[in-house]
């Protein structure tokens, strides 16, 4: 018996919504954002690991890292940004979600690498997929940009995603949603981080 692969259509059809998120669609409002944003260039951002802040860790996602930070990158190429990505865990080890809500400067000021200024950090804060007839996946970050010499919060805002698919092919697919979900509210988190024109 011939079976046919749904994956490619599926996978098709979640990278045409996000380019729909990313390249049409206007840029939203950050929660926060800086009056000093854009004043002033931003020579290098150092995009920590992300941090998973959801209440209960469970699923594990052992692709976290590259979901994330690879829609990040690509968003920062395309905004014009010099970046590192950091890959030391440690850095991020101890943040809580009050670690990044209050902003106490001298936190802030020794958050991430020695010799950094601008430090971007990016939590992941739920995720999780259903299974019906069919499946969905639903996912929120919220993502922080600070500032090390003042220690300063200059960005702050949060993405949703949400995905599905109905009947046979979607119960099959199950395994992709959440993947999916994390993805495109990473895109829509990006799509309020301005473009570097200074």
């Amino acid at each position: 018996m011939c079976r046919l692969s749904t994956k490619p259509f599926y996978k098709l059809l979640v990278l045409l919504s996000l380019l729909i998120l990313t390249g049409c669609a206007a840029a939203k409002q950050p929660i926060f954002l800086s009056s000093t944003f854009g004043k002033e260039r931003i020579e290098r951002i150092h995009v920590l690991p992300v941090v998973d802040l959801r209440f209960n860790k469970e699923p594990e996602l052992p692709k976290l890292n590259k979901w994330i930070l690879g829609t990040v990158k690509s968003s920062l190429k395309r905004k014009k940004y010099t970046f590192t990505i950091v890959s030391d865990t440690s850095l991020v080890g101890n943040i809580t979600e009050e670690d990044l809500q209050t902003v106490d400067a001298e936190w802030v000021k020794d958050l991430g690498p020695t010799g950094s200024r601008w430090v971007m950090v990016i939590a992941l804060l739920d995720a999780k997929s259903k299974l019906t007839f069919g499946s969905t996946g639903n996912a929120e970050v919220a993502g922080y940009l600070f500032d090390r010499m003042d220690g300063s919060i200059v960005w702050r805002d949060k993405g949703i995603g949400s995905v599905g698919q109905g009947g046979l092919i979607g119960m099959f697919l199950k395994g992709l949603m959440i993947g999916d979900a994390i993805n495109m509210a990473t895109s829509d988190l990006m799509r309020s981080f301005p473009d570097n024109e200074v």
